[in-house]
């Protein structure tokens, strides 16, 4: 009988040390962003600007007329725009659907250069000008 009741005493202490882990995260603060994008000077008529803090997945928002209103994680962002039109099909595409071909740098989107400290406070208008070339 002691022999059982050591084990269990064990066992408990082994549950109770290890736990259940790190436990879940809770969700990092938020923020209203909003602000303008223009391409080539001109206010980008359709596109998505994305606010990616580090170690966290991107907020997107879309971008219309030059204009967008969202959310982002509050702090340092990196921003990523894109804008895409119509491309080539693919010559494997029996179908030949066209493929999308973002119009936007690559400095400005997947090897982004953009950034925007976003506060819990505001105002966090932002402005970027971009270019096709």
């Amino acid at each position: 009988m002691p022999r059982r009741a050591l084990a269990v005493v064990v066992c408990l202490i082994l549950v109770w040390s290890v736990g259940c882990g790190p436990g879940v995260r809770p969700p990092a603060p938020r923020a209203a962003v909003k602000g303008s994008v223009t391409l080539d000077g001109k206010p980008l008529p359709d596109g998505e600007i994305t606010f990616r803090a580090a170690g966290e997945a991107g907020i997107p928002t879309a971008v219309k007329d030059g204009n967008f209103s969202g959310e982002a994680l509050v702090g340092k962002n990196q921003v990523e725009i894109s804008a895409f039109k119509a491309g080539p099909p693919l010559s494997t595409d029996l179908e030949k659907k066209p493929t999308k071909v973002n119009i936007v740098l690559p400095k400005y989107n997947a090897q982004t250069t953009l950034e925007a400290n976003v506060t819990a406070g505001g105002p966090n208008d932002f402005t970027f000008a971009v270019t096709s070339r």
